[in-house]
C-alpha cells in the first residue's frame, strides 16, 4: 500500500475503516465511543504538530552531496598521518 497513485478517495475509505477499527476496539474495552474519539482527535494534533516540526524525511527528494567546493579537485595529503 505505499502506491503514491491511488486515489484520494480509495486513501480515505481506508483510512476511514482503520480509524473505525480502532475506535470500535476501545470503545469495546470500556473507553466510550466520544472519549475514544476525542482522545485520537488529540493524537493527530500532535502527530501534526510533530510532523510540522520535523517532516518526514522519505516526503522530500534527497540531494546528493555537491563536490563544487574548491578542494574537491585537489584532495591534500596534509590533513593527517605524517
Amino acid at each position: 500500500m505505499t502506491d503514491r497513485t491511488q486515489s484520494p478517495e480509495r486513501l480515505f475509505q481506508q483510512l476511514d475503516d482503520a480509524v473505525a477499527e480502532i475506535i470500535d476496539r476501545f470503545a469495546r474495552e470500556g473507553h466510550g465511543t466520544t472519549r475514544v474519539i476525542e482522545t485520537l482527535q488529540d493524537v493527530l494534533a500532535k502527530r501534526q504538530l510533530a510532523y510540522d516540526r520535523d517532516p518526514d524525511p522519505t516526503d522530500e527528494p534527497i540531494e546528493e552531496p555537491s563536490n563544487d567546493w574548491p578542494a574537491a579537485d585537489n584532495p591534500s595529503d596534509s590533513g593527517g598521518g605524517s
